[in-house]
């Protein structure tokens, strides 16, 4: 015998609204790093500030694309609970109405 299959529909719709949380806030703070304009100059002219300057433009760099992407993988995900959630509810709606307790 199989167990009754139980979904919080409230639960996956918090879930979806912290994922979109999340992904908003790797946005914001990408943003914020885009803005702050550390170029190369900031590091001084020392050939070893040069050096310096160029490992942080390769880690900034890395770091961005890293924030891109979680923002787009925490949109995604918001997305995909707030489909899932809609397709139960539609289906025990379908449900409902098919066996006359949407009526």
């Amino acid at each position: 015998m199989t167990q009754p299959v139980k979904v919080y529909l409230d639960a996956m719709t918090r879930y979806a609204d912290a994922m979109q949380d999340l992904g908003t806030a790797f946005g914001n703070t990408r943003a914020l790093l885009v803005d702050a304009d550390v170029s190369e100059d900031s590091f001084g002219m020392l050939p070893e500030s040069r050096e310096v300057a160029t490992v942080y433009e390769q880690r900034t760099t890395d770091g961005l694309e890293v924030l891109r992407t979680g923002e787009d993988v925490f949109g995604e995900l918001a997305v995909a609970f707030r489909q899932m959630r809609d397709n139960y509810r539609g289906t025990d709606q379908a449900a409902s109405d098919r066996f006359g307790g949407g009526k």
